[in-house]
């Protein structure tokens, strides 16, 4: 199966997606390490897999379908919530695997109730604020003080896991192409890279430093519901390059304040 949604993908693509996987497990990795957890986790927010789904949709697409998939997928980020929530609910004492299989769980069931919702950008953005806010308040419960690294994950490690979620984008991204709107905003807004920045940082440094990691990656996940939601709005008005410069413009200007505001916080 993973062959024949391959063989559909042209190679410049697959290398793409498999390369924006691969940077931004690796990028985030390193920042947590380099900055610490809180900017690490707003950096994983950035659109770094996301923005090329979109953009090979937008080539072979009509500007509608595209910005009703924008719409759907800011549906599925309410479901990422919900993964990321799961993850630091149970990270304390559950091994990063099994961590992962629960929070694919609750993304999944999540997925399948918003998947009836009709798909409005106004909608969605209202929804995501509501379900961002109930998270970060029952989230907040299971930080813990952050010890010591248990040391940093080396660039081949990173690589490798990053290339094989870059694999998965390429196949997951072709075949939503064959599900329709909703089918493909679901799962282009899959936690794929969140996935596995989170196996990878709860293996390397540690538990509290990957709560602390997820913690501000939900509202890290603000700026990719940015994104979303600008494109929904603007593909059907403007041609596909200024509606993708647009939502990419809106989404790092929110990663940028997030950044700032962390940062000056850390220095009171």
């Amino acid at each position: 199966m993973l062959d024949t949604l391959l063989s559909a993908v042209p190679l410049e693509a697959l290398a793409v997606r498999m390369l924006a996987t691969a940077f931004v497990v690796m990028a985030v990795s390193w920042a947590v390490g380099a900055f610490g957890p809180l900017i690490g986790g707003a950096l994983a927010g950035l659109p770094i897999i996301l923005g090329p789904g979109f953009y090979f949709l937008a080539a072979q697409a009509p500007a509608g379908f595209v910005a009703q998939t924008a719409a759907y997928a800011l549906l599925s980020l309410c479901a990422t919530q919900c993964f990321l929530l799961c993850y630091i609910a149970v990270a304390a004492k559950t091994p990063p695997w099994l961590c992962l299989a629960c929070a694919v769980s609750a993304w999944l069931a999540a997925a399948l109730v918003l998947r009836l919702l009709p798909a409005h950008p106004a909608t969605g953005a209202l929804l995501f604020i509501a379900v961002t806010a109930i998270c970060l308040r029952l989230g907040r419960r299971f930080v813990l003080p952050r010890s010591p690294a248990k040391g940093k994950a080396g660039f081949g490690l990173l690589a490798v896991r990053g290339l094989l979620a870059g694999t998965l984008v390429a196949a997951v991204t072709t075949a939503s192409q064959w599900l329709g709107s909703t089918g493909a905003g679901l799962l282009l807004a899959f936690p794929i890279g969140y996935s596995v920045v989170a196996v990878t940082i709860h293996q390397k440094l540690g538990t509290a430093s990957l709560i602390a990691t997820l913690y501000s990656a939900l509202l890290g996940t603000a700026s990719l519901a940015t994104f979303c939601a600008a494109l929904a709005l603007a593909a059907p008005r403007w041609t596909a390059d200024a509606a993708l410069a647009t939502a990419l413009a809106a989404s790092m200007a929110l990663t940028l304040g997030l950044v700032l505001r962390r940062r000056y916080a850390a220095a009171r």
